[in-house]
């Protein structure tokens, strides 16, 4: 009998051993990281002097931004007015749900299956260059070159999250290429924003 009692408390101790081996694991699970997961997005034009292939900043540039909430959609009544025949930096910043800044910076990471799109202008109105540092063509900075004036339009960002390969299909042509579709994956950022392309001799505050 004193036997089997031992027996016993053994296989009690082991039973309690695991319980708290198995508790702990649930208690303490390990924290899973966000992937990809915008809380906010914004787009800037900060207007800079242009010459021939290369940028200098201004001291005292137009500067033109929305920022846009996790659904991607901007405040109501967000309108930008951009002005014909000058050249803007236009970058993306991004925060995560936290409200950390930076987010953006994955995609420049992961640039082989990123790529921004930059859709919706009427036909001769707007030409873009990729600017990525350490030329990565992703489209988080690039510069916009304002051509000519025209009526408003809905300006329509799309940072895509491209499948494996795809990335090299893609060509600085295909910046605003309306069937990006075909290259193969998801959208990450639908952005959109009603934008009014003026003359320089227009007053921003009559519209």
């Amino acid at each position: 009998m004193k036997h089997s009692f031992k027996k016993l408390s053994i296989a009690l101790l082991s039973l309690g051993f695991v319980a708290f081996i198995s508790s702990c694991s649930k208690d303490d699970p390990e924290p899973e990281v966000p992937q990809e997961e915008i809380g906010s997005a914004t787009l800037t034009f900060t207007e800079v002097e242009w010459h021939g292939d290369h940028a200098h900043d201004l001291e005292d540039p137009e500067v033109v931004s929305v920022t846009f909430d996790e659904d991607g959609l901007p405040p109501v009544g967000a309108h930008l007015h951009l002005d014909a025949g000058k050249t803007y930096r236009l970058t993306l910043t991004a925060t995560d749900f936290a409200g950390r800044e930076g987010a953006e910076q994955e995609f420049l990471e992961e640039s082989d299956i990123h790529q921004l799109f930059f859709l919706g202008a009427p036909e001769g109105v707007l030409d873009y260059q990729y600017a990525d540092p350490d030329n990565k063509r992703v489209g988080v900075t690039g510069y916009l070159h304002v051509l000519k004036p025209s009526d408003s339009f809905v300006f329509n960002v799309i940072l895509r999250h491209l499948n494996n390969g795809v990335k090299a299909s893609i060509t600085d042509a295909d910046w605003n290429n309306p069937n990006y579709t075909k290259f193969s994956g998801e959208n990450d950022l639908d952005l959109k924003v009603e934008v009014h392309v003026v003359d320089g001799d227009h007053d921003h505050d009559d519209h």
